[in-house]
């Protein structure tokens, strides 16, 4: 078993690997390069773990979810519109627009 207070000191190590994930992609984005599969679910997984934890997501880690997120609406919108499937893909796997960092409503 583990003693209370080691619970909040995991959490926040989660929390710097998650933000350093995300700061990982973000750099694999600006220098337009195909960023790591591996990386957005080990990114993924860490938010997870956070929110289930009631934990905020650092501001980096927040900023990459949500981008993605609206990146895999507008390829699923796109796929609907009749877009192959490799058009739609690569929306997520090497974007070649600025993640936006506008929150969701």
């Amino acid at each position: 078993m583990t003693a209370a207070g080691e619970q909040p000191n995991k959490l926040a190590e989660v929390a710097g690997l998650a933000a350093a994930i995300a700061d990982s992609i973000i750099d694999h984005q600006v220098s337009g390069t195909m960023i790591p599969p591996e990386q957005f679910r080990m990114l993924v997984s860490a938010a997870r773990i956070l929110q289930d934890n009631g934990v905020p997501w650092p501001p980096s880690v927040e900023h990459v979810v949500l981008a993605v997120a609206k990146r895999v609406e507008q390829a699923e919108a796109a796929t609907a519109d009749g877009e192959t499937g490799s058009e739609a893909d690569e929306t997520v796997g090497k974007p070649t627009h600025t993640l936006n960092t506008e929150k969701r409503s």
